[in-house]
């Protein structure tokens, strides 16, 4: 596992072209994007888990304040697939100070990842420790600034004019698995006590 304390956006290893900041970038740009009322991180069942997915890597999301759910989600066969095993970001809105400057949004957001987490980062596949697959590691890593266009429902219930266009960065230890085999797979991830994760997944 790399846990660099600002690994920012270039933790290795790169997969189809990107670091995995530039990934969790991505990751974040999907996630903030999507109405509260469809939005996967607040869904209990994994009904919306095919929202705006579109691209070579298939996004899955945890829980956006914390605790254990259970969600069932189909994905196109030959899709990567990349989790966050616990994540944070900083945006510095129309309602933060604008003199901070990255280091600052940095700062920001590693402070915000889960202290309880520790070394408590647990991800299986199928009942294998993803941790202990070189193909499959746990990566920490620290996405570059970024911006997102905010939805009027957003996950926040804010005015979107004070989120959208501002500057984010996120931190977070983060998993890309390769395409699975076609077929039925249980992917579970935990971070100490901020979220439990499980996902019955099929692959179509």
């Amino acid at each position: 596992m790399t846990s660099p304390s600002h690994a920012h956006a270039d933790a290795t290893p790169a997969v189809l072209g990107k670091t995995m900041g530039e990934w969790s970038m991505k990751w974040w740009q999907w996630a903030l994007a999507i109405p509260a009322a469809t939005n996967p991180m607040l869904d209990n069942s994994g009904a919306f888990c095919d929202v705006k997915q579109t691209g070579a890597v298939w996004f899955l999301a945890g829980i956006f304040s914390g605790g254990t759910t259970e969600r069932n989600c189909t994905i196109p066969h030959g899709k990567h697939i990349l989790f966050p095993i616990a994540n944070a970001f900083w945006i510095n809105s129309a309602l933060d100070d604008p003199n901070n400057t990255e280091a600052d949004y940095r700062q920001f957001a590693n402070d915000f990842l889960p202290p309880s987490i520790g070394g408590d980062l647990e991800a299986t596949l199928d009942g294998s420790p993803i941790i202990f697959n070189p193909k499959t590691p746990i990566i920490r890593s620290q996405s570059p600034v970024f911006s997102v266009k905010f939805p009027a429902d957003n996950i926040f219930g804010l005015d979107p004019n004070l989120l959208t266009g501002y500057p984010i960065v996120s931190d977070g230890f983060w998993v890309m698995l390769p395409p699975l085999p076609r077929g039925t797979h249980v992917l579970h991830f935990r971070a100490g006590q901020s979220q439990n994760v499980t996902y019955h997944l099929t692959i179509q």
